[in-house]
């Protein structure tokens, strides 16, 4: 629990950059000039409800690593799925996200801090147990 306490503590104090307008929401979501992005095709443990502690944990790093790739290098905004679908059913623009170290949420799947998104019942099942496998 103690890392825990300073893992929080480390992304709150990291998480907003005022000076380029990013506020990190969760390891899949990010706030650009006011607009609420949610990256494509990704999906991070949750920090907000959370199921259990190690899927909070993983969403902390999830969002400190989202951060670090977003600091400091300008960022790609890529909005819209190949469908055409440019928000999801939150209002969220849907968008991919890219800067000089690669595509985001490529980066954060391949470092095991996302997963690719799946839609459906048995998909969202499979991440909630990868996340809070107990």
């Amino acid at each position: 629990m103690k890392h825990l306490v300073l893992l929080v503590a480390l992304v709150c104090a990291t998480a907003s950059f005022a000076e380029s307008r990013v506020v990190i929401i969760d390891g899949d979501t990010v706030d650009i000039a006011d607009e609420r992005i949610r990256i494509l095709n990704i999906d991070a443990p949750e920090t907000r409800g959370s199921r259990c502690e190690d899927e909070l944990i993983v969403g902390l790093l999830a969002k400190e690593r989202l951060a670090e790739l977003l600091r400091d290098s300008p960022v790609t905004i890529d909005r819209c799925e190949s469908s055409g679908r440019c928000t999801d059913r939150y209002g969220r623009t849907l968008a991919r996200l890219r800067t000089a170290k690669g595509d985001v949420g490529a980066i954060l799947i391949a470092e095991g801090l996302a997963q690719p998104w799946k839609a459906g019942g048995a998909a969202r099942a499979q991440r909630i147990q990868t996340w809070c496998p107990r």
